[in-house]
């Protein structure tokens, strides 16, 4: 049987018993594992919520031989120009976004849900936070005992506008010794995620090489960050002369385009 350790979060508690039968529980995702035999799966690695779907239901499994335990808290999420995060924890007893219960134990084979929902009125601008799921370390076994590694996973929550605008632009797009480099603006009120942009490698006669995504970064709302810088893949990249760069987020997405006659990578 699953222990679950809940705070007194009783008003919360009281009307997730009402809600909980209403919400289908996700297919389960594959999450990280540690080393030696602790595993464990998550439902999802992105939670998003809108005013219309203020709740939702996290589900982690135990798929390892060992007993697992978890923490679970939440942090405001905020990014700067460079594209650091900013984070701030959440007070365990604040309501703005709650995460439910925030002590789990799983036996092996156990499964649980952490109830996630907010009370908060429809905003302009999307809010952003990070839910925590950290695996406690266990305690040791005495002299000689192994150590185990843990994970913390950190998911990424968004709280939706009432009105979704989605308005960005691709900057300073360049090459350097094969690795595209390039900067997003984000002038809408939702978070882009930069595997919406696809890379096209295209020939002298506009035959497609490649089709690539950067790897998933997330630019809030509101903020201009540079993305990492993307290797290009190097068998191609020689008779490569544009690069067709594509930000898929709206009927007329933000396109740039880089050309070389002699070479992108050279």
């Amino acid at each position: 049987m699953v222990q679950i350790h809940a705070p007194p979060f009783m008003i919360f508690n009281r009307f997730w018993r009402f809600l909980a039968p209403l919400i289908p529980l996700p297919s389960l995702i594959l999450g990280m594992s540690t080393a030696q035999t602790a595993q464990y799966r998550l439902s999802a690695l992105k939670i998003e919520l809108a005013p219309q779907e203020p709740f939702t239901v996290l589900a982690i499994a135990n798929t390892g031989n060992v007993p697992l335990d978890f923490k679970v808290r939440v942090q405001q999420w905020q990014q700067r120009a460079t594209g650091e995060d900013e984070l701030h924890l959440l007070p365990a007893n604040s309501l703005e976004l709650v995460a439910f219960p925030n002590l789990l134990h799983l036996p092996v084979g156990g499964r649980a849900e952490i109830r996630i929902g907010h009370r908060l009125p429809a905003a302009d601008v999307e809010r952003t936070y990070r839910l925590l799921v950290a695996e406690i370390p266990p305690a040791p076994q005495g002299i000689g005992s192994e150590t185990r590694l843990v994970t913390v996973h950190s998911l990424p929550v968004f709280i939706k506008p009432a009105v979704i605008r989605r308005q960005g632009q691709l900057l300073n797009a360049q090459v350097q010794q094969g690795t595209l480099q390039m900067t997003v603006s984000n002038r809408g009120n939702v978070h882009i995620e930069a595997d919406q942009i696809t890379i096209r490698g295209l020939a002298e006669n506009g035959q497609q090489l490649f089709e690539l995504r950067p790897q998933r970064e997330y630019v809030l709302a509101g903020v201009t960050r540079p993305l990492m810088p993307m290797p290009l893949p190097q068998d191609q990249c020689a008779a490569v002369r544009s690069l067709q760069i594509v930000l898929d987020i709206a009927a007329n997405p933000p396109t740039t385009q880089i050309e070389r006659p002699t070479g992108v990578c050279r």
